[in-house]
């Protein structure tokens, strides 16, 4: 793959880094820049392998250009890639913020990272100083993990490699966590940066052989849960799930059926949205869901915004290894390409945001005949999801025009010619196109392309999966 610049670039030479590395792990030396910019340096390693250039490029991307509330969750939970370092025409490395302050404590009497192992053992003396969290305080880091995981999953990013020693969380209420690791991450349906990274005792036994998906991801959140609420390292789905005493009963029904779907096929496993809620106590219906396919990632495009300089950390170095314990295994690398499709999975555009009308809001236009059909085109236009998009958005194509469009485009397995929907839904070709930037309006959900005009608008591309996960899935 052609090296691609990308405009925040920084040159390896331009780099002032202090003498002694904080960490040194198995696919790079990470080292803190000289100066109160609170920022560290992620140098890869040789023995790393070769460095996926655009998919680094994307991660920077996707960071710069989130609105300022998510850019500022993004950059405080998670040791996000902030822009690429270069050494000619390839990249080396990336800047990222250093670990925020909350997330080290006191061990054996010096500062350390707070990883999640602390919470999966009981206390041991070499660890006595370490103020772990009482059961309201597990209650609470668990549900800011099955947070954190949606947050990431609404974006469509799968974490991969989740592991006792690259999940931090903080000691103090309110309960807080942080991941490390981040440059693992990859966009649906998207290359990774690096060989994918896996921990064993973590592992997902329905993982595909193209590598972890958002399906892997909600397994291994549900280890995670389960483990912190049990403190123990080794429950895992379709086994007992002996809770620590002193959970609420009602709490303790919930986390062992909702731990017990986990254990079901691709498709059934419990999403971080629903663990969220289930920790919380609201009601939830579980639905059947279609295994996780790929969508592609964004385009590399105009200059993101610079993130501004947060004030300066203590200088806290080294993750923790764990004392007098049984051993976290180490990682291993194994290879991960994206995930095979059944069907042909449209290429998000940049959009600029969903349009809202003003403080009048009109009634969509009625449809002429009556919608017919169980397909997916009807599924979606009686999903609660497109019912709010069509109070809140303005938009002319009518119901039964979205319900003949996305039938044919099912029935096609996602792509269709112009011409072709324009026969589907009885329009001319030109009100045909007009008609389906309509329904794109109506489809996307928080910037997210479900539909898409391509080939110089000749051609339409739905991503099917995309269009189910966000309309369908809380469906009862």
């Amino acid at each position: 793959m052609a090296f691609v610049p990308h405009p925040l670039d920084r040159p390896r030479s331009s780099l002032q880094l202090e003498r002694e590395p904080l960490n040194d792990g198995g696919q790079g030396v990470v080292t803190r820049l000289v100066g109160p910019q609170d920022v560290v340096y992620k140098e890869y390693l040789k023995s790393a392998g070769t460095v996926n250039g655009q998919a680094l490029a994307g991660l920077v991307e996707f960071g710069a250009r989130l609105p300022h509330d998510d850019q500022k969750r993004l950059f405080f939970s998670c040791a996000w890639p902030t822009a690429r370092i270069v050494e000619g025409n390839r990249a080396v490395g990336f800047l990222m913020p250093e670990v925020p302050d909350e997330f080290h404590d006191l061990i054996q009497g010096r500062p350390r990272l707070v990883e999640l192992q602390f919470l999966l053992f009981p206390q041991k003396r070499a660890w006595q100083e370490l103020r772990l969290p009482d059961l309201e305080g597990r209650i609470q880091l668990a549900r800011r993990f099955a947070e954190l995981v949606d947050f990431l999953h609404g974006h469509q990013y799968v974490i991969g490699d989740v592991s006792a020693r690259n999940l931090l969380w903080s000691t103090h209420e309110p309960y807080k966590v942080h991941i490390l690791d981040c440059d693992g991450f990859r966009r649906l349906g998207a290359e990774s940066v690096l060989k994918q990274a896996h921990s064993p005792d973590w592992e997902d036994p329905l993982e595909p052989p193209t590598g972890p998906d958002l399906d892997t991801d909600r397994y291994k959140l549900a280890l995670l849960i389960g483990r912190i609420l049990a403190r123990n390292a080794y429950v895992r789905p379709g086994g007992e799930l002996p809770l620590l005493p002193g959970l609420p009963d009602d709490l303790v029904g919930r986390v062992r059926s909702t731990f017990a779907r986990a254990a079901g096929p691709v498709g059934t496993r419990p999403s971080a949205r629903e663990w969220a809620r289930v920790i919380e106590g609201r009601e939830w219906i579980a639905v059947s869901r279609p295994p996780v396919r790929p969508r592609p990632g964004p385009a590399i495009s105009s200059p993101p915004r610079q993130r501004a300089s947060q004030p300066t950390l203590p200088r806290i170095t080294g993750r923790t290894p764990f004392p007098t314990s049984p051993p976290v295994a180490e990682r291993k690398w194994i290879p991960v390409s994206p995930a095979g499709t059944t069907a042909r999975l449209a290429r998000p555009v940049p959009q600029a945001g969903i349009t809202r009308p003003g403080n009048t809001v009109r009634a969509p236009e009625p449809v002429q005949t009556p919608v017919r059909g169980h397909g997916l085109g009807q599924k979606v236009v009686e999903s609660a999801a497109y019912a709010d998009q069509r109070v809140s958005i303005l938009a002319k194509i009518t119901d039964q025009q979205m319900v003949l469009l996305l039938d044919g485009l099912e029935q096609a397995a996602g792509a269709l010619s112009v011409k072709q929907a324009a026969r589907l839904i009885s329009e001319p070709e030109d009100r045909t196109r007009l008609l389906i930037g309509e329904a794109r309006k109506l489809l996307d959900v928080e910037g997210i392309s479900v539909l898409v005009l391509k080939d110089g608008d000749k051609t339409l591309d739905l991503n099917i999966a995309l269009l189910v996960e966000q309309f369908l899935e809380d469906e009862g």
